[in-house]
């Protein structure tokens, strides 16, 4: 683990010097590769919609490219590459959005029965599919999709349904609650309910009270709840810091509920090339009950790139 560290310090001390020397390669490959998504995404926009008209403010596709670094105190490090895309198609009547993106199937950090990260890094889950924004409004959400799943080159058609219901009160405190539920048609439910509390202190401290649940109708009707804590910190457009304490429980069929561990971490991200590469490192701590509660030091460490037409408003959007 010490070997990884140095290499996440390594990489810390370059950014600096990548952010100052202003390659106007990685400049010109960003443009014209966020041109091909852009100008990708309009062709299929005009395909479906049989309107020329040029609307480039709303046409807000993205591709998000990341790697992924998982150091944990004696286990063996873990390393993994992940995409996402995002098409939108804001000139269809019905504003449709493609999307190619990851796909896991708990909202644990670590797989149940697992000591480490395992399952956040070996996930090869991804859903490939079509999302309708039907209702989009500040109080109000209803989003309709459907598409294939892909795990392990098996292709599983699903239906989605995503809802959510926000209320504001006058001392700026924010209620929401949301469903996001997929229907695999190889008879597999995935559902996750969230009710989040949450209040902005003043223009650089929000906090926010997280309660997740998820029923994944497996051979043992996984059930899950995340309980936690946030507070997060934007010291400008460029950089923040969140700062949590989460804690997970789970049950299926052979095991009643079961708290398996607590989780304190401090993540720091920052845009450090103009406003589309970006990294972020998250140390902490982990309590298992599979290791008895004792303590164990982790590190995440993330660096990627975003490929876009339309200016990002740094970290305030992520």
């Amino acid at each position: 683990m010490r070997r990884d560290i140095s290499f996440i310090i390594a990489i810390f001390i370059a950014i600096p010097l990548f952010s100052k020397n202003q390659s106007s390669y990685i400049d010109t490959t960003h443009m014209l590769l966020s041109d091909w998504i852009y100008n990708t995404s309009n062709k299929i926009d005009t395909f479906f919609s049989r309107n020329n008209e040029q609307i480039s403010n709303k046409n807000k596709s993205y591709l998000n490219l990341s790697f992924n670094s998982y150091l944990e105190e004696h286990e063996s490090s873990m390393y993994r590459f992940n995409a996402k895309v995002r098409i939108k198609l804001p000139k269809t009547e019905k504003k449709l959005n493609l999307i190619l993106e990851d796909f896991k199937n708990s909202i644990s950090t670590d797989q149940q029965t697992s000591s480490n990260a395992i399952n956040t890094v070996q996930n090869n889950s991804y859903l490939l599919g079509v999302e309708l924004d039907k209702i989009d409004t500040k109080f109000i959400k209803v989003n309709f999709g459907s598409g294939v799943h892909f795990s392990n080159i098996s292709p599983d058609l699903y239906l989605s349904l995503y809802l959510a219901k926000i209320f504001y009160t006058s001392a700026k405190w924010e209620f929401e609650i949301n469903n996001n539920g997929k229907y695999f048609l190889k008879r597999h439910l995935d559902n996750t309910a969230n009710f989040i509390i949450s209040r902005v202190i003043n223009e650089n401290y929000k906090f926010t009270f997280l309660n997740s649940y998820h029923y994944k109708q497996n051979a043992n009707h996984l059930n899950e709840v995340i309980n936690s804590l946030i507070l997060d910190k934007y010291i400008s457009s460029k950089k923040g810091i969140s700062s949590s304490f989460s804690m997970y429980s789970s049950s299926d069929k052979t095991h009643s509920f079961k708290l398996y561990y607590y989780l304190a971490q401090i993540s720091y991200k920052r845009f450090f090339y103009h406003n589309f590469a970006y990294y972020e490192f998250t140390p902490g701590v982990i309590f298992r009950e599979s290791d008895g509660f004792r303590p164990r030091a982790r590190v995440v460490f993330r660096i990627g790139l975003y490929f876009s037409k339309f200016s990002l408003n740094g970290y305030k959007i992520y």
